[in-house]
């Protein structure tokens, strides 16, 4: 076994060369779950790579890298979506095709939960993104539909509801109608595809927000997982029969992950789907946490941590009715 000070530290330059700290509780709860623990905790303090999705409602890859090419950029596609890159080298903020909409700033990993539905998303005629701000899965899932069917973009946080729908309009997101409600109390509907990314601890983003670290508790974690339980049921109350509902999330924590769709599967008639995703590299999941051990259908949940695609960290699982 590793073993690790109290406190591992980094001074960041990215960050001002603020001193950032990884909690002795938070190295203990995940040295047991990863395979290398001292890569994992490394790669929490570095900064993210910057990728950036091609938005084929209003352009095409090729046309977005041979501009980039033009300004002296150097951008890598990845094997894993055809739309997703990396800028190796130059900036791309402050890019025109940032400006109209051709390109939206996304991290690679919350690229992941719109593509375990791809192929359903081509013929589905009614679609609910449950937590939808700020709108980039929602621009995502828009633009695998081709603009076509209905996509309900819902929030139930009012003040996010402005940057949705400015994301919308400049992605060009023709087929999408937008909610403001807390999808516990939502209209009792019937929806080919849900995508419940839900509110979390958002452990797996500490890569763009290191000082979340500052901030994390277990008591924070408890909280969430509550919430994300009753959020799940509702969500699989609203799919469709044959339909496919995507949990996901942003964080590491088992009660989070697991244990929420573990819940769904003891309170509702719900089957776990396989996850496909070539090309890039998922981690099995949690199987055991805290003297409990999850329904052997947890084996087809995936996790990926940072360290093994050069990533944020994020929990998926495809559900089916």
């Amino acid at each position: 076994m590793i073993n690790y000070p109290a406190k591992l530290t980094l001074s960041l330059n990215y960050m001002n060369n603020n001193s950032v700290t990884i909690p002795k509780r938070f190295k203990q709860r995940y040295l047991p779950l990863v395979d290398d623990p001292e890569a994992f905790f490394s790669s929490l303090l570095k900064p993210l790579p910057k990728s950036f999705r091609v938005n084929v409602l209003k352009a095409t890859q090729e046309d977005v890298v041979e501009r980039f090419r033009s300004y002296g950029m150097i951008v890598k596609q990845m094997l894993w979506y055809a739309d997703a890159f990396v800028v190796e080298s130059g900036s791309i903020g402050s890019t025109l095709e940032r400006f109209l909409g051709k390109i939206n700033l996304q991290e690679l990993a919350s690229m992941l939960p719109p593509l375990l539905v791809r192929k359903e998303l081509i013929s589905a005629r009614s679609v609910l993104d449950a937590c939808a701000a700020p709108g980039s899965k929602t621009t995502q899932l828009a633009a695998l539909m081709r603009n076509k069917g209905l996509l309900i973009a819902n929030d139930s946080n009012f003040s996010r509801i402005r940057a949705l729908k400015f994301n919308l309009n400049k992605a060009g997101a023709l087929n999408v109608v937008i909610t403001n409600r807390d999808l516990r109390n939502f209209p009792l509907s019937q929806f080919d595809v849900i995508l419940l990314d839900a509110p979390c601890s958002s452990e797996g983003t500490t890569r763009k927000n290191p000082f979340l670290l500052s901030r994390w508790s277990e008591h924070r974690i408890r909280t969430c997982a509550g919430l994300q339980k009753q959020l799940i049921l509702r969500a699989f109350d609203l799919l469709a029969p044959g339909g496919t509902l995507v949990y996901s999330t942003c964080t590491f924590a088992p009660e989070e992950n697991e244990a929420v769709v573990d819940w769904l599967l003891q309170n509702r008639p719900a089957k776990l789907l396989p996850i496909d995703l070539p090309n890039i590299k998922l981690a099995p999941p949690v199987r055991e946490w805290q003297a409990t051990t999850f329904h052997h259908e947890i084996d087809k949940v995936a996790r990926l941590w940072p360290h093994h695609n050069d990533t944020g960290g994020f929990f998926l699982a495809r559900v089916g009715k």
